[in-house]
């Protein structure tokens, strides 16, 4: 006798669906009692026809197991009209909708079902999925939050909620969830790691520390003490950093990512060498070497080796022509003041490359390098002909081209062109700005000004002319004043915005923070006259006299405007007239 082999389940499903067809979808089943045969309902109390119902399952489940999914929707949807009290039957339907992409109708569905059957925490939970699927958050929130409501202390529905809040950016709602689950079980790992970012967040770097740390002791990965050593690097623990990364080196020495970060940490401890080292050892491990070699490249231009950078490149573009690596080349030689050899680079770039554009604004400035404007017009005016190519800072190249040609008409025409072709580009609408400045139309320069920040509402140096602007007339200081604090908050580090900061401050009277804003923007801009005359005119206001005629000397020391010199150099006149106390 031959052994038995187990029935394919699809095989067994069949024959007992055949089985049910031989009776039809009845409502009665005979049934044999004491001899006698009774007919038996098989409808329930509710009406539910459960013969019926089961028989569009079986075919239903067939269906499925063929991966035929229309037809196991049409036949589980014709089970639930049978016997729509059938859960069984109805966690089916919205999961092959999903199947079929079918999201919509499957969040319809869900919404309707969970109407008539709000405790179904499983369907609730699947509705969610689907509202975060079509991006619905604050909805798919609601949802888990009804299922947390159902059950107060599930650490897994506290986690999902408060992982959603922390993706919404609301920690203050993250936080009781996690507090709660970790008064229940203070080891909760998922509980730690979502806390730890959490107080990332809320800018609590060192609780954020503690969290990381008791998560990593429950279950260490090299992924999240990279999360870790990240953290120690934004608070400028760079030390505490190194020695994490160094830790998921000796644990697996390929971990790419460890390496990557570790020199990264080396790079702002301004530890060169010791980059370089990782950088060489990186090599071994890297997927990608000619990048790893490119990097190092970069790291000996920045130490302004340019020899070993260039003789670097070189060998990487022997190997392969990566256009990154030619572009890189030609900074290089330019650099170096190899201009003819950078031109060569620079020409071999596809159009098609990544870098293409970057090359092309290269060589037009090693053309004004080489005092060859002609030449560098000729190659702006072809690409700006081209749709193709065309974009707004050719425009704005161009234009700098005729100024040094001294067409000052012709470039103002460029501007305009390029305006006309790109409305809306910042940049052009600022370098036409500075150009009607500088022909003496200020109130035209200032709409322009004002027009960018309606575009661009966070552009610093629109926000800085136009506050500047109001202040030296001493109009809208108010206004004056909000605009340049945007623009300082925007570029901390300008001393030019310093300035404009602390003038707007003078024409308010307020004399203290003007100076401490005047003082500021010299540290930054120390050889800058015009803040220079600036602070010494807020000196001779407060009375500050002999501190007033040092700065306007250095003024005039740093100036190289004829009209301004006479000018400071008036203030020095009289103030030497007057007597310095």
């Amino acid at each position: 006798m031959p052994p038995l082999t187990p029935a394919h389940p699809c095989r067994l499903l069949a024959v007992v669906i055949a089985s049910l067809l031989l009776g039809g979808c009845q409502a009665k089943t005979e049934v044999a009692v004491e001899g006698k045969v009774e007919q038996v309902s098989t409808l329930s109390e509710n009406g539910s026809d459960r013969a019926c119902s089961t028989f569009h399952f079986l075919w239903g489940r067939h269906a499925e197991l063929m991966l035929r999914f229309e037809e196991a929707l049409e036949f589980y949807q014709k089970a639930l009209i049978c016997d729509e009290q059938a859960d069984y039957i109805s966690e089916k339907v919205p999961i092959l909708l999903l199947r079929l992409d079918r999201t919509d109708e499957a969040a319809t569905w869900l919404h309707n079902y969970l109407e008539k059957h709000p405790d179904k925490t499983g369907m609730r939970m699947l509705y969610a999925k689907v509202l975060l699927r079509q991006k619905k958050n604050a909805e798919a929130m609601r949802q888990y939050q009804l299922i947390s409501d159902r059950h107060p202390d599930d650490p897994a529905i506290l986690l999902l909620l408060a992982e959603m809040y922390l993706n919404a950016n609301q920690p203050e709602r993250a936080r009781p969830l996690l507090e709660r689950i970790l008064a229940q079980d203070p080891a909760a790992y998922l509980a730690h790691v979502l806390m730890a970012r959490l107080c990332q967040l809320q800018a609590l770097p060192e609780e954020a520390i503690e969290h990381y740390t008791k998560a990593l002791e429950r279950n260490w990965s090299s992924e999240l003490q990279m999360e870790l050593g990240e953290l120690y690097v934004k608070a400028g623990q760079h030390d505490e950093a190194v020695r994490l990364y160094r830790d998921i080196i000796e644990r697996d020495e390929q971990n790419e990512g460890a390496r990557v970060a570790l020199i990264h940490v080396y790079l702002l401890q301004k530890k060169d060498d010791q980059a370089l080292e990782e950088l060489n050892r990186l090599k071994s491990y890297a997927e990608q070497p000619q990048r790893v070699d490119l990097t190092i490249a970069r790291l000996y231009a920045k130490q302004k080796k340019y020899d070993k950078a260039v003789a670097i490149v070189e060998k990487i573009l022997h190997k392969e022509n990566l256009s990154e690596a030619r572009y890189f080349l030609a900074v290089l030689f330019v650099q170096q003041e190899k201009y003819g050899r950078a031109l060569r680079q620079v020409r071999q770039i596809d159009r098609e490359a990544p870098e293409y554009l970057d090359a092309l604004f290269l060589q037009v400035r090693i053309l004004r390098e080489q005092n060859k404007l002609a030449e560098a017009k000729q190659l702006l005016e072809e690409h700006i002909a081209a749709a193709d190519t065309r974009n707004a800072e050719m425009y704005i190249l161009l234009a700098a081209l005729y100024q040094d040609l001294g067409r000052d008409d012709l470039s103002k025409q460029v501007l305009l062109e390029g305006i006309e072709g790109f409305p809306n580009d910042e940049n052009l609408l600022y370098e036409y700005g500075l150009l009607l400045e500088e022909e003496g139309d200020h109130a035209g320069a200032l709409a322009i000004m004002q027009k960018i920040i309606e575009i661009k509402p966070d552009n610093a140096a629109a926000l800085n002319f136009v506050g500047y602007s109001w202040a030296d007339k001493q109009v809208n200081l108010d206004q004056a004043l909000d605009y340049i604090q945007r623009a300082i908050e925007l570029k901390p580090d300008n001393g030019y915005i310093r300035d404009s900061l602390g003038w707007v401050y003078y024409r308010l009277g307020r004399l203290d923070q003007a100076i401490k804003e005047l003082e500021a923007a010299v540290r930054l801009s120390p050889n800058d006259a015009a803040i220079l005359e600036h602070l010494g005119d807020v000196y001779l206001e407060s009375g500050r006299v002999r501190e007033a005629l040092q700065t306007y000397k250095k003024a005039v020391k740093h100036s190289t405007d004829q009209q301004e010199k006479k000018r400071i150099q008036e203030k020095i006149r009289i103030l030497g007239k007057q007597g310095t106390p």
